[in-house]
């Protein structure tokens, strides 16, 4: 592993993809593996790594602290966790299709300690999804080939993956009703946005109570019901600064921010930039 990927605080130590055919042994082809790895995948290891293992055809069987023994099948992800001791296997009469990423660094185990990843849940159904796989594909065939710069784009590529099963896992959380919630609270803010609305408004207008709605936009956005409203004053602020000729003052009196000081604190807090830097930035760019 180079220094410049190290850097980056997430790396891929492995990747592939495997099919077991019904009958088969498990691991099919053993000398593939650490030495050790054949004898104990069944009955127990540990890993010095993080692994996610996504089965997308069969079905097996998966043990680990969090749960003796539990049936897998396609459409089933297993998280597995540096030092805890876990066994997976296919039905010797059925077989599984199988890809798996190891990966470590620094920023997995922020993932691990911020709950991202929690080994109390290690096991997720998401279906069988074209987009994860998709991200398997192009992990394993980044490892492959090892094209000038390949480790820092694997160690993307698997915050990718990591990110697009914890997403699927939070709209499985949501019920159709939530997301309708959501709209709903979306359209408000929108009707909102030149002027100051509290979040008791927001709930008010929608008839639900202010903690429901606040717990439902965290499940659902990941921010709160404010946050997420700044988020949508900020960026129709970017749209006045790129589209029109109106002073940052005259931007702010618009938005009806308290006054032009705060607003230039807060739009820097959110984008990194003034707004004097941010629309010389998108004029230059064409960026909004």
């Amino acid at each position: 592993m180079n220094k410049q990927a190290l850097r980056w605080e997430i790396h891929c130590n492995d990747a592939g993809f495997s099919q077991v055919p019904a009958g088969s042994n498990y691991p099919v082809i053993p000398e593939e593996h650490p030495p050790a790895y054949a004898e104990t995948v069944g009955t127990g290891r540990t890993l010095q790594e993080f692994q996610v293992v996504y089965i997308t055809a069969g079905k097996g069987f998966f043990s680990c602290p969090a749960f003796e023994k539990r049936e897998v099948s396609a459409g089933d992800v297993m998280l597995l966790f540096p030092g805890i001791r876990h066994a997976y296997h296919p039905v010797r009469g059925v077989g599984w299709h199988e890809y798996w990423v190891g990966f470590s660094g620094a920023h997995a185990y922020r993932l691990w300690k911020n709950g991202i990843l929690r080994p109390e849940d290690p096991l997720h159904h998401i279906g069988l999804n074209h987009e994860v796989m998709a991200d398997y594909e192009q992990i394993v065939r980044l490892c492959r080939q090892q094209t000038p710069g390949f480790q820092v784009r694997l160690g993307a590529l698997v915050l990718q993956l990591l990110a697009h099963i914890h997403s699927i896992q939070t709209i499985s959380r949501t019920d159709a009703g939530q997301s309708e919630l959501v709209y709903q609270a979306r359209t408000v803010m929108e009707q909102h946005l030149d002027r100051e609305i509290s979040v008791e408004e927001i709930a008010s207008a929608l008839g639900v109570g202010y903690t429901r709605l606040l717990s439902i936009f965290r499940d659902y956005t990941g921010l709160t019901p404010y946050q997420y409203y700044l988020q949508m004053r900020i960026h129709r602020a970017k749209e006045l600064l790129h589209n029109t000729e109106l002073s940052i003052k005259e931007v702010s009196a618009r938005m009806n921010f308290e006054n032009q000081y705060y607003f230039s604190r807060l739009f820097k807090k959110k984008t990194g930039y003034t707004p004097s830097q941010w629309r010389a930035g998108a004029v230059s760019s064409g960026e909004v």
